[in-house]
């Protein structure tokens, strides 16, 4: 029977990928669920992507989506002039 403050997590990849990344791993004398523990302890730590960057993602999205929204520029000094205004 599981813990109640433990989660299991289950996913596919591809076998490949998987094995290559493994191999990385294990040379280093790390095992793939402690690396990946490690990575989400260091994301959670590091607070990656944060909020703003998360915002700023989503905004060069719809930039893209809809650039006749936006100003283009042609000449850098003209841009250079309208960012320092």
């Amino acid at each position: 029977m599981a813990k109640a403050d433990l989660v299991t997590c289950s996913f596919s990849i591809d076998r490949d990928l998987y094995n290559q990344y493994k191999s990385i791993i294990v040379r280093s004398g790390g095992n793939v669920k402690g690396d990946l523990i490690r990575y989400m302890q260091n994301v959670i730590a590091q607070d990656i992507p944060n909020k703003e960057t998360i915002e700023a993602m989503d905004e060069v999205k719809m930039m893209k989506a809809h650039p006749e929204n936006y100003k283009g520029y042609t000449d850098i000094d003209t841009m250079m002039e309208d960012l320092l205004k």
